[in-house]
């Protein structure tokens, strides 16, 4: 078998896997068979690309499993006319992923190296509708706003004003949200264009804290 055959057989197990998983919306799964995950970790990891686990990327951060970014995408329920802010751009990896499903992506990273390298493999793939700003996330990025979505990579507090501020009306916010029980998938929908928020529990996933701050040395 060749190794573009065997990439191939992986690719496909791959997207069974998701589908598997409870991935069904059909503008996700395309996504994801669009977007090569190899395209976007380190070439030690290749072998490991099409496996649904977290893989190490550059400042002592990880990428995280493809199954998590799935349920989040999927819970999002992006349109083809969303504007999309992302927090936590990472490896580029689940932007590319947003960037074939939404109008356009704003995405914020605290690493300026990973900045670099993202915006690097983005282009490289051609995708054009992603803007990937260095700036401290926590708090949104309420000069481009308001986003019909917002995705967090992280866990977070309740304190979410901030960032429900920046959504449209009707527009929804997924998180981790950490409670006494442990982390929670948590969708925040603002209803109208009042500050009043529909709360929805999506159940337990792991994820690191959302930090603050921009990183000072990489």
């Amino acid at each position: 078998m060749t190794a573009y055959s065997k990439n191939a057989e992986a690719k496909m197990s791959f997207l069974l896997g998701l589908r598997s998983g409870g991935l069904l919306d059909t503008a996700c799964l395309k996504a994801f068979e669009r977007v090569s995950r190899i395209d976007f970790v380190g070439h030690q990891y290749s072998d490991l690309a099409h496996e649904d686990v977290a893989l190490p990327i550059a400042c002592g951060q990880s990428q995280t499993a493809p199954g998590s970014i799935a349920r989040m995408v999927a819970a999002l329920d992006v349109s083809a006319g969303h504007r999309i802010l992302e927090i936590g751009t990472g490896s580029g990896y689940a932007t590319a992923i947003l960037s074939h499903i939404g109008q356009s992506v704003t995405t914020v990273e605290r690493y300026r190296t990973l900045v670099e390298a993202a915006q690097t493999r983005l282009a490289r793939l051609g995708i054009t509708n992603v803007n990937i700003v260095h700036a401290d996330g926590a708090h949104g990025l309420a000069e481009e706003g308001p986003f019909d979505r917002i995705l967090i990579h992280g866990a977070i507090e309740a304190d979410i004003d901030p960032l429900m501020d920046q959504l449209t009306p009707g527009g929804a916010m997924i998180g981790v949200l950490r409670m006494g029980h442990g982390p929670e998938l948590t969708r925040w929908r603002r209803i109208g264009g009042s500050r009043s928020v529909e709360i929805d529990s999506m159940g337990r996933l792991d994820m690191p804290p959302l930090v603050k701050g921009l990183s000072k040395f990489l």
